[in-house]
């Protein structure tokens, strides 16, 4: 664990496979890290205010407030409204990108895929369905770890993710918000090396959890009204076909 994160609590963690997406409610200053399991595995990453989904991060936004294409520590990102949204507080591999839309199905059958094959757009759609954020409400998208370079007449060429097993990008919600990650499944080109692999997303509160009870002789301290209560248990492991979720209760 990192400096920034080692004193911080983990609220929820969820395992993304290749084709599938998560949704996360961050509350302003909460942090949101973004990792790729096996390395050179892209997230497709969209936001919407909490309460108003009307205004959602804007990658062109982004770019012209920020004058730059990538995506860099330190950046706001920026809503349709250019509001702040989030910070980039962390970063290990510094290469993303958010000039390219999700893929979608179109996409694949352009590049002669067999009809069904998975895609961002219709993970993302997934993940938002609680929020009624339907598949032409997906916004372009800030592509986590995607390698884009752009030639000399301005052709844009997808390379290998320069990023390697266990690296991440750390996230400040500037503001209450919805986030939502997929795992690209492009598996047809050098977006996730020809080999689509899992993501981790974590949320972690911005302060960290209070000391446990102090127990003396086995016997836990005596509550407020006098009587004895059990030490609070840990955070349970839940798993589900579509993720593995940890919550610290």
């Amino acid at each position: 664990m990192n400096e920034l994160l080692k004193d911080k609590t983990p609220m929820q963690a969820r395992h993304i496979r290749p084709g599938q997406g998560q949704a996360v409610e961050l509350k302003t200053g909460q942090l949101l890290q973004i990792q790729t399991v096996k390395g050179k595995q892209v997230a497709d990453f969209v936001a919407f205010t909490l309460g108003d989904t009307g205004e959602y991060l804007s990658t062109s936004a982004t770019r012209a407030t920020n004058a730059t294409i990538v995506p860099q520590l330190g950046m706001t990102l920026y809503s349709n409204r250019r509001q702040p949204l989030f910070e980039i507080v962390e970063d290990t591999v510094g290469r993303h990108d958010m000039l390219f839309a999700c893929c979608d199905p179109v996409r694949y059958e352009m590049l002669g895929a067999e009809p069904g094959h998975a895609s961002c757009r219709a993970a993302l759609t997934d993940a938002l369905t609680d929020y009624e954020i339907g598949f032409d409400r997906i916004p372009s998208p800030i592509n986590w770890f995607m390698n884009v370079g752009i030639q000399q007449r301005g052709e844009l060429e997808i390379r290998e993710p320069l990023a390697d097993a266990g690296d991440y990008v750390v996230l400040r919600a500037l503001k209450d918000v919805i986030a939502a990650v997929s795992a690209c499944p492009q598996d047809m080109g050098p977006t996730n090396a020809f080999n689509p692999t899992a993501l981790m997303i974590r949320v972690f509160r911005d302060a960290p959890l209070p000391d446990p009870p102090v127990i003396s002789n086995g016997v836990p301290p005596p509550t407020r009204t006098g009587t004895a209560s059990p030490a609070t248990p840990p955070g349970r492991l839940h798993d589900t076909p579509e993720a593995t979720v940890v919550r610290v209760e």
